[in-house]
């Protein structure tokens, strides 16, 4: 398990670091994101994948949230968009996630799919770019660190 922890708890005047996260070389780096939607909340377990144009939730629970009322369980290809990811490329119901949040970290307005991906992933969720490209995100292996910070 990684080390998750706030950079500056408390501190309101000045934040250097949203967020900063232990990480192993060797290992996927996995964390718990807090998603927000017009109906709820949803904590979920994801893969931090910098090679995914999009973040990705499973579609029970964009439902859930919210983010979509109606699917087709056999949809048309007009209806989903494609995605590449770093390990393939999947079509699923484009959204757009009210808030999505790492620690002190977070994003409004966040476009991700609705894909329900496999259950032996060991992830429910795919944090990808659509959130990343908010934040300066340094990821340095040299001290085994991740870290989310505002421009």
């Amino acid at each position: 398990m990684h080390d998750l922890y706030r950079a500056n708890p408390g501190a309101e005047a000045h934040i250097d670091a949203l967020m900063r996260l232990k990480i192993t070389p060797d290992r996927p780096i996995t964390l718990f994101v807090r998603i927000k939607g017009k109906k709820g909340i949803r904590e979920l377990r994801a893969v931090l994948d910098m090679g995914s144009d999009y973040s990705i939730i499973p579609l029970q629970d964009a439902v859930k949230l919210g983010s979509i009322e109606f699917w087709n369980p056999d949809p048309e290809p007009d209806e989903l968009t494609e995605a590449v990811t770093t390990a393939c490329s999947i079509e699923g119901y484009e959204i757009v996630l009210d808030e999505v949040s790492v620690a002190d970290a977070v994003a409004k307005n966040v476009k991700a799919l609705a894909y329900d991906i496999p259950r032996a992933a060991g992830v429910e969720a795919v944090l990808g770019l659509s959130f990343l490209k908010n934040f300066r995100t340094t990821l340095d292996y040299g001290k085994g660190y991740l870290t989310i910070e505002p421009f």
